[in-house]
């Protein structure tokens, strides 16, 4: 069968290509998961912010419609796959919606974490648009529904499926799947979903050693709370060869926490610095996984800068979050790492409920005295797969319909100028910590919200001003 594998992106648009470019990454999980679908016999080709940028022509604009329409075009086929994350749901329903009337022979199967926990909300909205719905990951269960499919099986035998019955009745076979027998993978290579968009070239790309994080901060999803690990001659495999066969000049480890296995990323990291090449790199972690026995080799294989979420510099908020960190423990982490010779990057959040603008300056405080080279801070957004949208369901001050407008890119208990204030306050903080972009793909909430240049100041100096009244 021909498969084509989506990651939608927003429409993009850069002063220059260059700019451009290093906002786009190629997607590592489709592009494994195209590797496993073409190992059982399939034709799968991966569309992304990058791939696309490449197929329309490299310029400073970028549109996925547009390289879809092309590619539907030259193509007939037998599925498409999209994975859809809450802010993007508004484009993956769009692209869907190109595929079957340009493809009308092909079926539509979404994935990802947003169908995974509103796969019966989706599937209801959606009725004669979405087929198929996979729950958590795809691995193995995107290959055993074509299996099934070519051969008229039946679908109750396919693990994570959500799908409409021939009764007219929206059904799962099972609960999200979650554990996957990574072993039985091959190492990711980027030639195929290279080649087929004749590109040569890779500056920048990521990659992941585990998947899945044992802390229990309750704004984040809980899909992937039990670790899993990449072997790790797999994850020293793949970074062989974006390092030393593609050249990329940056590499990113988007783990959700880094250095979880200690000895693990010790392991990968003290091969990587026997490379014949080197390439700049970044990782995510968390504070309290910091140990040398990972960090010292992660540094000798051309490790720059390390990300930590702090969230808040106010401790009570901290720990409603269960995010339990003392300041204390921040501080000497941040002055361990600098010690080691690492930049630091910092993640914040802005509008956790019952945050008062105290909290905050508490916050502003604690990056002055840490100063870190960039603060990404971002919106409180509530995702499905995090535990506050069971409290915000329970509690009526949320709902599932909430997801339906496709306009709304941050769902929260905010109301629309309460949003804009938030991300006025996001934008202060990001502006006032940036003398190095240690990572240049982040969207900031005014961006995502669509503020205008005279807002985005106006939200911007309200903040400032709100802070600084606070700090005297």
């Amino acid at each position: 069968m021909k498969i084509l594998l989506i990651q939608p992106d927003y429409p993009r648009r850069e002063s220059t290509p260059r700019e451009l470019e290093n906002r786009l990454l190629p997607s590592y999980s489709l592009i494994l998961l195209a590797q496993i679908l073409k190992q059982t016999g399939h034709e799968a080709m991966v569309l992304d912010g990058f791939s696309n940028w490449v197929l329309t022509g490299k310029g400073s604009e970028n549109d996925l419609s547009l390289g879809l329409g092309r590619l539907l075009h030259q193509e007939k086929f037998d599925l498409v796959g999209i994975s859809v994350y809450s802010p993007l749901r508004k484009e993956a329903l769009n692209l869907a919606r190109m595929v079957k009337e340009q493809c009308p022979g092909a079926k539509i199967v979404l994935g990802g974490p947003h169908p995974t926990r509103l796969w019966q909300n989706m599937l209801k909205a959606n009725t004669g648009l979405v087929d198929f719905i996979l729950l958590g990951g795809a691995d193995e269960s995107l290959p055993a529904l074509l299996e099934t499919v070519a051969r008229r099986g039946s679908l109750q035998e396919i693990p994570g499926l959500a799908w409409v019955n021939d009764q007219g009745e929206i059904t799962a076979n099972s609960r999200p799947v979650i554990n996957v027998n990574l072993s039985k993978q091959s190492p990711v290579r980027l030639d195929h979903y290279l080649s087929a968009i004749g590109e040569k070239e890779l500056h920048r790309a990521y990659l992941v050693t585990t998947r899945g994080c044992r802390f229990p901060c309750n704004f984040c999803s809980q899909l992937w709370k039990k670790a899993v690990f990449h072997p790790k001659e797999r994850a020293i495999l793949e970074a062989r060869h974006f390092i030393e066969e593609l050249e990329v000049s940056e590499l990113v480890f988007y783990d959700d926490c880094l250095g979880l296995d200690p000895r693990h990323s010790a392991d990968i990291f003290s091969a990587m610095a026997g490379f014949k090449r080197k390439a700049r790199l970044v990782g995510i972690s968390h504070i309290q996984l910091l140990n040398p026995l990972w960090l010292d080799p992660f540094k000798a294989a051309g490790g720059e800068a390390i990300f930590l979420g702090i969230e808040s510099g106010n401790l009570k908020l901290r720990r409603k979050m269960n995010k339990h960190l003392e300041d204390k423990e921040i501080c000497s982490a941040v002055e361990r790492l600098r010690r080691m010779g690492f930049k630091l990057g910092i993640y914040t959040m802005v509008g956790y409920p019952s945050e008062e603008i105290e909290q905050l300056s508490s916050t502003y405080r604690l990056l002055l005295k840490i100063a870190p080279e960039q603060v990404i801070a971002t919106v409180y957004d509530i995702k499905p797969g995090d535990m506050m949208i069971e409290w915000g369901i329970k509690s009526l001050m949320l709902s599932e319909n909430d997801y339906q407008n496709p306009d709304r890119r941050i769902v929260n208990y905010m109301s629309e100028a309460e949003l804009e204030e938030a991300a006025g306050m996001a934008d202060f903080f990001e502006s006032s910590f940036n003398s190095r972009k240690l990572l240049k793909d982040h969207d900031p909430a005014w961006w995502l919200l669509g503020m205008d240049p005279a807002r985005r100041e106006q939200a911007r100096e309200k903040a400032e001003r709100a802070l600084a009244k606070c700090q005297n």
